[in-house]
């Protein structure tokens, strides 16, 4: 990759990652609205199914509120030039957060009965109020939290809240493919561990297994070296744009067909 398409990629891909999940919605005719239709099991099944295939690219450029997170975080850094940086121990905790969440909605399910499964997501937050008063300011206080929290550090619901987030970083261990670094065309520049918005140091890994990594695709796209980082599938290299257009037409499809077995 040469001077002129390392600039290239360090202005699209950051634009790029904001504004996809809402072409994606424009082109679909309102497929996020439409899933929120759906009920909560039928949402986790279209959501666990994408996720042990293509890991947690939802979170990477599909899901609208990182596009959120990504177009304050530009804002962010733009005034203040620089991000903040979580201390390790702490953010090793904070990013616990998402599972305990994770595990107490299970309960909170399971204490309901049916009621979670059967709902859609445009009612849940009416449904939980009659079991928690309150509950659905929590929408608001979510908006608040993410905006602000988003302003100062990279993705911070992706890595420290999100219950969508810790069902696909479960369910993608599962997964096929994965992100993988060639040691033998590695330069060991370290852009991508510098670009990486999970904070994961790329350049050590064979491949990227954690379920922190969000498959954003920033850390191929700014790799000077081609060929060092690539997308894997199952044992089969996988380009960019093609691993792009591949999520984003199963998620279409998944969307589209799960309620027909509903």
């Amino acid at each position: 990759m040469n001077i002129n398409n390392k600039k290239s990629a360090k202005t699209t891909i950051p634009f790029f990652l904001i504004i996809f999940p809402f072409v994606i919605d424009f082109l679909t005719e309102g497929i996020f609205e439409n899933v929120a239709q759906h009920s909560i099991m039928e949402v986790l099944i279209i959501f666990i199914l994408f996720a042990i295939i293509f890991k947690r690219s939802f979170c990477g450029f599909l899901c609208m509120v990182g596009a959120l997170q990504r177009g304050v975080g530009y804002i962010g850094l733009k005034l203040l030039k620089k991000r903040v940086t979580v201390p390790a121990t702490l953010d090793k905790y904070l990013r616990a957060v998402k599972y305990i969440l994770l595990t107490g909605l299970v309960a909170l399910s399971i204490a309901s009965g049916k009621l979670l499964l059967h709902v859609s997501v445009d009612d849940v937050f009416e449904q939980y109020s009659i079991i928690l008063p309150g509950l659905a300011w929590l929408s608001i206080v979510l908006i608040f939290v993410t905006i602000i929290g988003s302003f100062f550090i990279d993705n911070f619901v992706c890595k420290y809240i999100c219950i969508q987030g810790a069902v696909a970083g479960v369910a993608g261990r599962f997964s096929p493919s994965g992100i993988v670094r060639s040691e033998d065309k590695c330069i060991n520049c370290t852009l991508c561990t510098k670009k990486c918005p999970s904070n994961l140091e790329v350049h050590k890994m064979k491949k990227v297994t954690t379920a922190e990594c969000f498959n954003c695709q920033k850390c191929i796209a700014v790799c000077p070296k081609k060929g060092a980082l690539t997308n894997s599938f199952a044992g089969r290299k996988i380009p960019l744009v093609l691993f792009l257009a591949m999520a984003g037409m199963l998620y279409i499809m998944l969307t589209f067909l799960m309620p027909l077995f509903f």
